[in-house]
């Protein structure tokens, strides 16, 4: 359980220091990677002021995932939902808040990128916690995308879970050229052309695209359409 001791005057003494280096250290160096020894090093604190805080490092671990779920996922689903009537309005609002949301904070993205590497062998029901994020996150967007396509904006070839997965990987493989190459990419044209590309990519709009002349469309090998 996540400990909440204050000081006098109502503010946790040294508490988001800890999160913040935890933040830094675990995605640099992995959640096994990193020691109690070195958070409170880079925090500036004692192993003292960390257990007052926290019960121990995988507790640390759960306030990351609850500000993750506080501050990234619930605003997300609540904004997105009312950003418009139509899907298209929502989805265009999905991929502006990511966008703004990694940009802001990009120590929380890319220790959670790290993270999810190790998932399954993340302590004290952690494992189970992140997990649970990452689903809901998924689901909210496969339901927006299947809202789109029973609208027909966008395309009904594609299982809306695949667009879901296509976007997710695509957004976080941007957020990883950022961080790597921020120097040489302005991070709002690219927020735009991922929109750009994306939306237009799976909007009903869109052509098949096919490698050569002649080349089979995957689905034509379960009979859904012809080759002409």
């Amino acid at each position: 359980m996540i400990k909440q001791k204050q000081t006098a005057r109502g503010k946790p003494q040294g508490r988001e220091k800890l999160i913040q280096a935890a933040k830094e250290l675990f995605g640099m160096r992995g959640y096994h990677g990193t020691t109690v020894d070195d958070i409170t090093k880079a925090a500036g604190v004692t192993r003292g002021a960390l257990y007052w805080h926290f019960d121990s490092k995988a507790d640390l671990l759960g306030a990351i995932i609850q500000e993750l779920q506080e501050s990234y996922l619930n605003r997300f689903i609540e904004e997105t939902r009312g950003a418009g009537d139509s899907p298209m309005d929502k989805l265009w609002h999905m991929f502006k808040f990511n966008s703004r949301f990694a940009v802001e904070h990009p120590t929380l993205i890319h220790c959670l990128r790290t993270l999810s590497l190790e998932m399954q062998s993340l302590e004290g029901g952690n494992a189970k916690a992140l997990l649970d994020v990452f689903e809901q996150q998924r689901s909210f967007i496969t339901e927006i995308i299947r809202e789109a396509q029973a609208k027909h904006f966008v395309r009904e070839d594609l299982k809306a879970e695949i667009i879901t997965s296509i976007i997710l990987a695509v957004h976080d493989g941007i957020v990883l050229q950022l961080l790597a190459f921020d120097r040489h990419l302005d991070g709002h044209q690219v927020a735009w052309a991922l929109r750009q590309i994306t939306l237009g990519g799976i909007s009903a709009g869109a052509r098949i695209i096919h490698p050569k002349k002649g080349a089979s469309d995957p689905r034509t090998a379960t009979g859904e359409v012809k080759e002409k």
